[in-house]
């Protein structure tokens, strides 16, 4: 059983997401801004984080940022409405493993989540 760390603005994708990782089996975890995911990361130990792109404050990219400058290993999936192809090249060169856009399919989550953990 993964403990999965969600850190998205939006309550909505942070439940669906949530039911969507108990059904998989897993421990979720939620963060509703960049500054709370990076304390939690700093006080417990996650298998995943799933990380919203576009977010007030600290957005998805500074929280890559911070966790590589950090030596931080965790596997992060992204998990946004952005398509844009160059947020989609940055986030992979900050260190993201995956890259999914919302809305979230379960399958397409299910697949991830596997892939990591195997």
């Amino acid at each position: 059983m993964a403990k999965i760390l969600i850190i998205d603005d939006s309550l909505f994708i942070r439940n669906v997401l949530s039911k969507m990782i108990k059904e998989l089996n897993h421990t979720p975890f939620s963060a509703k801004d960049g500054d709370e995911g990076l304390a939690m990361i700093e006080n417990e130990k996650y298998d995943i984080i799933f990380l919203d792109l576009l977010m007030p404050g600290k957005t998805g990219f500074d929280v890559l940022e911070i966790l590589r400058k950090r030596n931080n290993r965790i596997p992060v999936i992204i998990i946004s409405a952005d398509i844009q192809k160059s947020s989609r090249e940055k986030s992979f060169e900050l260190g993201a493993k995956f890259f999914i856009n919302k809305p979230p399919v379960k399958e397409e989550l299910k697949q991830k989540v596997s892939e990591i953990l195997s």
